[in-house]
């Protein structure tokens, strides 16, 4: 029997993965972004009345007074060192933000974490906004969705609403952040923060004490690979290796059209298809790029199904 394993993809993704489930040749296979589907968990998002042994939702939004400030605490201490300072006061769809709310008699917390699903009416300035849908995640499973109407927000000019994206390091030559350019929206207009960077000395400094300060995603152009003398290549590495077993998501912009003596990140780490457990993505566009980061991001941190 053939198996496809492709991306969940609006844009023409190249890469189509095969293997043959009855070949001894051909072991499990990962690649290094992307979650098998037997790891998922098969739950859908929704509040406590979920019903996990068949993933039937049993109410659309969580109730605001089933939160606690400690869990808000915990999901933000997760993802803090990830984002990067938004506008204040501004709220926009795949952001994240802290709300604060109101005092309630029915024990809400005083504020909400969590990343904007929609605005109603659109995104823009807190007092321009009616309604919002948030999805407040958690570690292991699909994230809760909370309704927030505009009454249930405090206004006090302290304690203003706070939006964040997660910051996204990009090693790129100048040609690959000119080419690159435009990614800086559509990335911003998915939740992210591309931050290019030429220098290596970051990557070559991390060690395990501190790789949690670090970013989840990063985004590596093979021609700023090229770039690194050729002495510390090996080096570079042999650090990206260590950064992929800290679980670190790293994604190869690589053009197809690079002629043979650029070499993918892949070739270089001696990652191969069907031989090695890990192969990095290899995104060939600025959309293909914007598309992959918030996929992989959606799947493994907010464990939302394609």
């Amino acid at each position: 029997m053939t198996v496809d394993i492709s991306l969940r993809r609006p844009f023409s993704l190249p890469r189509l993965l095969r293997a043959q489930n009855d070949d001894s040749r051909y072991q499990k296979y990962h690649w290094v972004g992307d979650k098998h589907d037997a790891d998922k968990r098969q739950v859908e998002s929704g509040g406590q009345n979920r019903d996990r042994k068949d993933g039937t939702d049993k109410r659309k939004y969580r109730p605001l007074s089933d939160i606690t400030l400690g869990e808000v605490e915990n999901i933000y201490l997760r993802f803090e060192r990830q984002l990067i300072n938004g506008e204040a006061g501004w709220i926009g769809k795949n952001s994240f933000c802290h709300v604060h709310l109101k005092r309630n008699e029915d024990g809400r917390p005083p504020m909400l974490f969590g990343r904007v699903i929609t605005c109603y009416p659109s995104d823009g300035y807190i007092d321009n906004i009616e309604e919002l849908e948030i999805h407040f995640p958690h570690i292991d499973e699909p994230p809760d969705v909370l309704h927030i109407h505009r009454d249930e927000i405090e206004q006090n000019s302290h304690k203003q609403v706070q939006s964040y994206f997660v910051r996204v390091p990009v090693l790129a030559s100048d040609d690959e952040q000119a080419e690159l350019a435009e990614t800086d929206l559509m990335l911003k207009a998915n939740g992210f923060y591309p931050v290019f960077e030429a220098s290596y000395l970051d990557l070559l400094e991390m060690t395990t004490q501190i790789q949690a300060e670090h970013p989840w995603l990063y985004v590596i152009g093979s021609r700023w690979f090229a770039s690194v003398p050729e002495s510390l290549q090996v080096e570079v590495a042999g650090k990206l290796k260590e950064m992929i077993g800290w679980g670190k998501q790293i994604f190869n912009f690589h053009p197809e059209w690079l002629g043979s003596d650029v070499v993918t990140l892949n070739r270089f780490l001696g990652y191969k298809y069907a031989f090695t457990p890990h192969l990095l993505i290899e995104p060939g566009n600025v959309q293909e790029l914007s598309h992959i980061v918030a996929s992989v991001f959606d799947e493994k941190y907010l464990n939302l199904k394609p």
